[in-house]
C-alpha cells in the first residue's frame, strides 16, 4: 500500500519536500524537526488506510463465514425446489396427469 501511495503522491511530495520544506528548514535551522513532522504527516494516511483495510478484512471474513453457512442450506432448498418442479412438469407434460 505504501508503494501505491508513493507512486501516486511522489511527484507532489518530492516538490513539496525539496522545493519548500528543505529551504524552510534551512532558514529556520530545523534540520530534524520539520522533516520529521513532514514524514509523520505523509505516513499518517498510509497508516490510517492500513488500519481501515485490516479491520474491514476481518469484517469481510466474518461475513463470508456467515454467507457460506447460509449457502449450504440455500443449495439444498433450491435443489429440492428444482426437483419438485421437474417432477411436476414430468407428471403433467410427459405422463399426462392433470394435477
Amino acid at each position: 500500500m505504501g508503494l501505491l501511495f508513493a507512486l501516486s503522491f511522489c511527484p507532489v511530495s518530492a516538490a513539496l519536500f525539496f522545493g519548500s520544506l528543505i529551504p524552510i528548514a534551512v532558514e529556520q535551522e530545523s534540520s530534524v524537526l520539520m522533516p520529521t513532522v513532514y514524514g509523520v504527516g505523509t505516513a499518517l494516511p498510509v497508516v490510517v488506510f492500513s488500519i481501515v483495510i485490516a479491520l474491514g478484512t476481518r469484517y469481510v471474513g466474518t461475513l463470508f463465514n456467515k454467507i457460506t453457512a447460509f449457502e449450504c442450506w440455500a443449495r439444498r432448498v433450491t435443489g429440492a425446489v428444482f426437483a419438485l418442479v421437474g417432477l411436476y412438469y414430468c407428471l403433467v407434460y410427459l405422463m399426462g396427469f392433470d394435477i
